[in-house]
């Protein structure tokens, strides 16, 4: 009986393994709410993603699911791959947090959280990169534009 309760909770314990979204943070410099929401939705869109939250007062962009399955995987396997991104921008410490969440299918099997590859993290820093970039892009631009008002004025 001893056994039998070991590897019940044993079992348990396996099966109640919960996978949390990964997240990724970075600084970035000081833009308004609509620069931060235009950087996260271009970058975005250009990997791929459709947005379907954009909150720029709240500093929330969020995707829907990117279908990410090879034909492979799908006909031999019968297993389906998805992602999910978040963006969300915090105005006070100017702190932006990236997260991906990935799901995967087995046949008939409900979706499931499914942990990121070392490919899923690096493009996880390569998105974060790039909306950096963007928004220290927009604030230089904005800054210059500043300056030139400054200049006529």
């Amino acid at each position: 009986m001893k056994y039998v309760t070991i590897l019940f909770l044993l079992g348990f314990s396996l099966g109640c393994n919960v996978v949390d979204p990964v997240s990724i943070s970075g600084s970035v410099e000081k833009i308004s709410p609509e620069a931060f929401a235009n950087a996260a939705v271009t970058i975005l869109h250009e990997e791929g993603y459709t947005v379907e939250t954009v909150d720029p007062v709240a500093g929330v962009v969020t995707t829907g699911w990117r279908h990410e399955s090879s034909y492979a995987s799908q006909t031999f396997f019968d297993v389906s791959r998805r992602t999910r991104i978040s963006v969300v921008m915090d105005f006070f410490t100017q702190e932006i947090n990236v997260q991906m969440t990935k799901q995967k299918r087995s046949s008939e099997d409900p979706w499931r959280n499914d942990g990121l590859s070392d490919a899923d993290r690096d493009r996880l820093r390569l998105i974060l990169a790039r909306i950096q970039e963007r928004i220290r892009l927009i604030a230089e631009r904005e800054e210059g534009v500043v300056a030139t008002k400054r200049g006529i004025w």
